[in-house]
């Protein structure tokens, strides 16, 4: 009797592993969608980098939706970015969808994908640069304080906030954000298929609604989520349903038998994101709404 009664158990435990492992065949097998989001202030590249390459690498995910809820950022990690997605794009489509705010470096990135959705209320655009100081030596004359540095070159300490900005020093800085803006202008000007001079009318720091920007080809077509991954499914080539991935940032025993399965973990559409975190410097360069 103990016998057939480990018998059975083994039969049991047995057909619990043959569909678990059906079940992951065909989770794999399923054509999927990446999501990426970029969230909050853009400090760092990084982790968007990496997750990109993970969508490049991953064969069964044929499409990428990049969902963007952001006022921009930092000039570096948003041209990173962008960099990353153009590369991307040349093996599997890639969506932008901007939520409430897709503005500044989060537009830049917007900018790589083959189509850009927007809600009608979406705040987009502010294409524009910002080079922020603060003039504390005033303040620190009045408690008799007298910074002091050494530095070799006459603009080392240019920007410095133990002292007022010299004319020279405010044209070097405008060169600067001058030259960074006309990157931004070239960069929406190609993918956008936007003649530069036009561009550059839109190009003052202004901030768009998703209608207006429609209408002025800053983006594609009006929609939320569920419309940029039915398009990005439509562009893929992927009919009925299909798995909604994102990143595998998970850690534990699960994520590394995940891993080892090359199985990632299905999440809704309507998953909460979290928030990045802003960087307070004394002296900013930004593509970022203010």
């Amino acid at each position: 009797m103990k016998r057939k009664t480990k018998w059975i158990f083994f039969l049991l435990v047995a057909c619990l592993v043959i569909v678990w492992g059906v079940d992951a065949l065909k989770s794999i097998m399923t054509p999927a969608v990446g999501l990426l989001e970029v969230n909050g202030t853009i400090t760092e590249s990084l982790p968007y980098l990496d997750a990109i390459k993970q969508f490049e690498d991953d064969r069964s995910i044929k499409t990428v939706v990049v969902r963007l809820d952001s006022p921009g950022g930092n000039v570096g990690p948003s041209q990173e970015i962008y960099s990353a997605l153009l590369r991307l794009k040349k093996t599997k489509p890639v969506v932008a969808s901007m939520g409430a705010v897709g503005a500044s470096g989060a537009y830049y990135i917007a900018c790589a994908a083959d189509t850009v959705y927007a809600l009608p209320g979406t705040m987009t655009g502010s294409i524009g640069v910002i080079m922020e100081f603060f003039d504390a030596s005033d303040g620190m004359k009045r408690l008799g304080i007298r910074p002091q540095n050494i530095s070799a070159g006459t603009l080392k300490d240019a920007g410095s906030p133990f002292k007022p900005m010299t004319p020279n020093e405010r044209i070097y800085f405008k060169a600067l954000v001058d030259d960074v803006h006309e990157q931004f202008i070239e960069a929406v000007a190609k993918n956008r298929k936007i003649k530069p001079e036009v561009v550059r009318t839109l190009a003052d720091g202004r901030v768009f609604t998703g209608r207006q920007a429609l209408s002025s080809r800053l983006i594609d077509k009006l929609g939320g989520l569920d419309e940029a991954v039915e398009a990005a499914k439509k562009k893929a080539g992927i009919t009925g349903d299909a798995r909604i991935i994102r990143p595998d940032v998970s850690e534990g025993i699960w994520a590394t038998i995940r891993k080892l399965l090359n199985v990632r973990t299905q999440i809704p559409l309507r998953a909460d994101p979290s928030q990045g975190l802003g960087l307070i410097q004394s002296v900013r360069l930004e593509y970022s709404m203010q």
